[in-house]
């Protein structure tokens, strides 16, 4: 799932989920007027919390476990009795993170 803060009219992306959950919450009982006049504020309100928790989730999360699996093809020099050798290593390699690490997440 990508992290989409959505826009500043809180039609899409994390924004609206916001905004849906607002208008649900405090809409009950108002006046269409009222109504009208307060989500141009709450849909900038969910805007404002989205760009903050997901800038915020961006900036600090911690990932732990990365694994990269893939074939790999090396060359190798060595001296063998005084003569210089080379030769081809062909086969695959899995890799794994072994400490926690932020800068992953775009």
């Amino acid at each position: 799932m990508a992290l989409d803060i959505g826009n500043q009219q809180a039609s899409s992306g994390m924004a609206k989920a916001i905004f849906d959950e607002i208008n649900n919450q405090l809409s009950g009982g108002m006046s269409p007027g009222d109504l009208a006049n307060v989500q141009p504020s709450w849909k900038k309100l969910a805007f404002a919390i989205a760009t903050g928790v997901i800038n915020h989730i961006k900036s600090n999360m911690e990932i732990f476990g990365i694994q990269s699996t893939g074939p790999v093809s090396t060359t190798v020099t060595g001296t063998v009795s005084g003569t210089t050798v080379t030769g081809a290593g062909t086969g695959n390699v899995t890799t794994n993170q072994n400490s926690v690490t932020t800068g992953h997440v775009r």
